[in-house]
């Protein structure tokens, strides 16, 4: 059922509490390099049942090339549209810095995030947006989707990785399984904006962002349900090269930053998950020595997760190949 704003005054809240006005929502797209992509994102927020909804594209490709000009003709039919807005940024900021500018054209109450390459479920802004107004939260994660360019379902992960929602136990949660990523986020946006915004680095841009909103003290909580679709291209999610061995060694640095929190387990549990994304990285990289290298550092970090996590993907492995 679509919710429009004349429908909201007359609808009790789930706590019998009467919700005033119908807040308008902003969600941010960035977009670089996928046109083709793009209006699949766009259309699944059009088609929300939360009609009270704003768009604002990020535009980050680069002057006068031809990702900018097939943008602006995908972009054309879209634009006379009152809810969209079109933000051209100098091009080549990458998605942190592309989103931290569009957050300062949105209007909303409330702002959510979608790459271009993704997809929202119909009801992702209404449930999640409800849940939070229920719960008087200030941001809230959910679940995620991922899947294959066949639609196949690759994996559904949890996000419910504590019961405690304090900022120690977010914090805690968060170094150890990183609450990410960004299209599973909603958060009010005055809350937002006292914070520093999306991470400016090549890798971790989320991961940034929901540490600082830990930090900051905003009342986050956890909505269980998949309502986000991330696609899985071939080589085009996970970032290659120096860049990307850079990115994450930063983001380890960040993160050894908490390790006062954690038990000894828990350390190695870290460390093993950040040599294995370098070992992965590598690896689609095309450079098997160097991946090999990460590899015996990712066994050696926890030789005990390291057979949990083989045991776990393999049971995984044979519960797609039982639902075929």
């Amino acid at each position: 059922m679509t919710t429009v704003c004349s429908d909201m005054p007359e609808q009790p809240m789930p706590n019998g509490a009467m919700m005033e006005n119908c807040p308008l929502v902003s969600v941010v797209v960035p977009t670089y390099g996928r046109a083709a992509l793009l209006p699949r994102a766009l259309d699944s927020i059009f088609a929300q049942t939360w009609q009270n909804i704003e768009i604002v594209v990020a535009d980050d490709n680069l002057p006068d090339t031809d990702n900018e000009t097939q943008t602006r003709a995908v972009l054309a039919p879209y634009l006379s549209r009152p809810n969209l807005k079109y933000l051209k940024t100098p091009g080549g900021c990458g998605g942190g810095a592309a989103r931290n500018m569009a957050l300062k054209l949105c209007a909303g109450d409330y702002v959510a995030f979608l790459d271009d390459d993704d997809r929202f479920l119909p009801d992702k802004i209404e449930k999640q947006l409800l849940y939070m107004l229920e719960h008087g939260l200030e941001g809230c994660f959910q679940d995620v989707r991922w899947v294959d360019e066949n639609e196949k379902l690759v994996e559904l992960r949890s996000m419910h990785y504590t019961d405690d929602y304090s900022k120690e136990g977010l914090l805690r949660a968060h170094i150890l399984h990183s609450i990410a990523p960004t299209a599973i986020y909603m958060f009010r946006r005055d809350k937002l904006l006292l914070t520093e915004g999306f991470g400016e680095v090549p890798s971790g841009q989320d991961f940034i962002l929901m540490l600082r909103c830990i930090e900051s003290g905003m009342k986050l909580g956890y909505m269980e349900g998949d309502y986000v679709v991330q696609y899985l291209h071939r080589g085009a999610r996970i970032s290659l090269g120096d860049g990307k061995i850079r990115g994450e060694n930063n983001l380890y640095a960040l993160k050894h930053n908490y390790f006062y929190m954690l038990t000894h387990a828990e350390r190695s549990y870290v460390r093993f998950r950040h040599y294995a994304v370098l070992a992965f990285a590598s690896m689609r990289s095309r450079r098997p020595l160097r991946a090999a290298g990460y590899a015996v550092v990712t066994v050696c970090s926890s030789p005990v997760t390291c057979i949990k996590e083989g045991i776990r993907y393999w049971n995984s492995k044979r519960e797609k190949n039982t639902q075929k």
